[in-house]
């Protein structure tokens, strides 16, 4: 079972549906992300964003100093962005380098679906949302699904 409250970022993404999540990663995958980032493959395969290593990726946008959204959230006392009452903010820019390939910009469909079913019924369907990113469409007014 999922520990959803553990394993959704601050930002609102299912760590648990990550590729690069120590479950999920493979070992091409690895290689091939720390020959392009400068890291060994051990350290590629990520534990959460919530665990005490982090996120494993340089933020080059934040200098190097972490993840900027992760420390807007604790130094709010929050669980997520959606919790927040200047939800949503320019720490959730979508972004368009590896969009086909990193789910980043699910971020504010996620934590708008956390926001108004909650965090454990989102846990259901965040999976789905994020193969539907990549292999689907969303149909508006409707709650996305494979079929």
């Amino acid at each position: 079972m999922i520990d959803a409250k553990k394993l959704t970022a601050p930002c609102g993404l299912a760590c648990w549906a990550c590729n690069y999540y120590k479950d999920n990663i493979t070992a091409e995958l690895a290689e091939n992300t720390a020959v392009m980032i400068g890291m060994t493959a051990e350290e590629v395969a990520c534990e959460g964003c919530r665990s005490e290593r982090g996120c494993a990726f340089e933020m080059p946008l934040t200098g190097g100093k972490g993840c900027v959204t992760k420390k807007c959230v604790e130094d709010k006392g929050l669980h997520n962005c959606s919790e927040c009452n200047v939800f949503p903010c320019e720490n959730l820019m979508p972004v368009v380098d590896g969009s086909d390939r990193a789910p980043h910009n699910t971020k504010i469909y996620n934590l708008s679906r956390i926001k108004l079913i909650g965090l454990e019924e989102w846990a259901k369907e965040a999976s789905m949302i994020q193969q539907k990113y990549f292999k689907g469409k969303f149909v508006y007014g409707q709650a996305p699904s494979l079929s």
